[in-house]
């Protein structure tokens, strides 16, 4: 496909069918983060923005409150076909991992009753605990923390961790009080 064609080919506008099919592909497409898909279905197979756009569109999907992609997909649904467009798109994004987790969930309660079925979902809470440890742990090491950083990081562990502190607090308290602290600690 020459430039030309391309350059064509990216300024049509999809139909609400293509919005629905292409976000429905990347949500399915989607375990863990579908954001290297959304790029791909976008930029690459329905050419529906280039590099550029879709870099300057992302951007401003990452500082709008919500997940990037289907914030991403607000955006795009609405330019192309205002409201309906962002909704199926949304719906597209969806509808696959909805399905999914539904499928698990009938299944689940279906079998959960039986001991194998136990035993899984327990060794599986296990192994994502120990996941979610392990992240934190190399979140720790790279964060290279100062003695008073390390202090508010234990400070919010014990809190949410030993005394069951609700995460909203701990953020409501430990938050500001931990941008005040450095703010006044690096005034002149």
């Amino acid at each position: 496909m020459s430039d030309a064609e391309a350059g064509a080919k990216a300024s049509e506008t999809p139909t609400l069918l293509d919005m629905f099919l292409g976000w429905a592909w990347v949500g399915m497409m989607g375990f863990g983060g579908v954001t290297a898909w959304a790029r791909r279905m976008v930029v690459e197979d329905r050419r529906w923005l280039d590099d550029r756009e879709y870099a300057a569109l992302l951007g401003i999907c990452q500082v709008l409150p919500g997940p990037n992609t289907p914030n991403l997909c607000v955006v795009l649904g609405q330019r192309y076909a205002g409201f309906a467009g962002a909704f199926v798109s949304v719906a597209g994004l969806m509808v696959v991992p909805l399905l999914a987790v539904l499928a698990i969930g009938i299944a689940y309660d279906y079998l959960s009753a039986a001991q194998l079925v136990r035993i899984a979902v327990g060794g599986a809470a296990s192994a994502a605990a120990g996941l979610v440890f392990a992240a934190g742990v190399k979140m720790a090491r790279g964060a290279r923390l100062d003695p008073v950083q390390a202090g508010v990081c234990a400070a919010v562990f014990v809190s949410v961790g030993v005394f069951r502190m609700p995460l909203l607090w701990a953020v409501l308290i430990f938050g500001p009080a931990s941008i005040a602290f450095f703010h006044f600690r690096r005034r002149p």
